[in-house]
């Protein structure tokens, strides 16, 4: 549930430093520590929603403050993409693509000979 109250100018600041804060608490626990892993990935996530609310409905908050916190949140959101997961997909989509030429001339020459 969201809080219908709209941060000032001081707290978007203090929205973006939390936010950092507990982004980088995130990457440097080790991974035995999984309750605080999860709970900071939780904070994390709300407090981009936070900020992302801050940013689009509060008025007054200077140029050098919203480029600030759209950069933040962008790094958070690049982060969270699986981008190994994608490069082993496409390594795979890759070999299976160049193998095909392979198969087919084994299965032209078994054919012929």
């Amino acid at each position: 549930m969201r809080s219908s109250t709209v941060m000032s100018t001081v707290d978007l600041r203090d929205g973006v430093e939390s936010l950092e804060y507990w982004r980088k608490r995130s990457r440097r626990l080790s991974w035995y520590r999984v309750r605080a892993r999860r709970e900071a990935k939780l904070m994390t996530r709300r407090w981009e929603l936070r900020v992302r609310e801050a940013l689009v409905s509060q008025h007054g908050v200077s140029f050098g403050s919203r480029v600030t916190a759209g950069l933040l949140l962008a790094r958070v959101r690049v982060q969270r993409f699986p981008f190994r997961g994608v490069a082993w997909v496409m390594a795979g989509l890759a070999i299976a693509v160049m193998s095909i030429p392979v198969l087919l001339a084994a299965l032209v020459l078994t054919q012929i000979f």
